[in-house]
C-alpha cells in the first residue's frame, strides 16, 4: 500500500463535502463551512464510512473516508435527507440508510480523485469508529453545517 497513491487535499475534501451537503440536503444552498473553532467533544457520537479498494500503479491499497458527528446531528441529516418534518421521529433503519449515504457519497467522490481503479464497499454506520488497527490516519476536517458539527477524516488502511 501508498500513501502516495492517496493524496487528497483539505481544499478538495471541503469542496466534496459542501458539493454533498449542498446538493442532497440543503436545495442547492451552501450551508456547509469549514470549522475553525476547536471541535467539541461529542457526548453520543455517530460514524458513517465507507472504504475504497484500489489497484495502482503503486500497488494495491485500501482508503477509508469516516464521518463523524453527534447522533442528534445525524437525525437532522435523517430529516433533511428523507424531506421529513423537524419534529418527525426518524428510525434507526432511516439513519442508518441517510447517514450512510452521506458517507457513501463523500467516499464516493473521494474514490473519483484516485488515479486508480476502486471499489467502493457499502456503507456501515455505528456507534463505534472503524477499527484504526493497521491503520493509517491521512487527515481531518471539520466543518459546520446549519450550526452542527461534523469531521470528516481520511485513512489509509496498512
Amino acid at each position: 500500500m501508498s500513501q502516495v497513491a492517496f493524496q487528497v487535499s483539505r481544499e478538495q475534501v471541503l469542496e466534496i463535502t459542501q458539493e454533498v451537503f449542498t446538493a442532497m440536503l440543503d436545495q442547492g444552498e451552501t450551508l456547509t463551512f469549514e470549522r475553525f473553532e476547536p471541535v467539541p467533544d461529542f457526548a453520543d457520537p455517530l460514524f458513517a464510512w465507507v472504504e475504497m479498494h484500489a489497484d495502482s500503479e503503486f500497488g494495491a491499497f485500501t482508503g477509508r473516508a469516516v464521518v463523524k458527528t453527534e447522533t442528534e446531528t445525524a437525525h437532522e441529516i435523517t430529516r433533511s435527507l428523507l424531506m421529513l418534518a423537524p419534529d418527525e421521529e426518524v428510525t434507526e433503519a432511516d439513519l442508518t440508510d441517510a447517514f450512510g449515504e452521506i458517507a457513501n457519497v463523500v467516499g464516493g467522490n473521494v474514490k473519483a480523485l484516485i488515479d486508480a481503479v476502486a471499489r467502493l464497499t457499502l456503507p456501515q454506520v455505528g456507534a463505534t469508529p472503524p477499527a484504526e488497527d493497521n491503520a493509517m490516519f491521512l487527515q481531518d476536517l471539520a466543518i459546520d453545517w446549519r450550526g452542527r458539527v461534523l469531521v470528516v477524516s481520511l485513512w489509509v488502511l496498512l
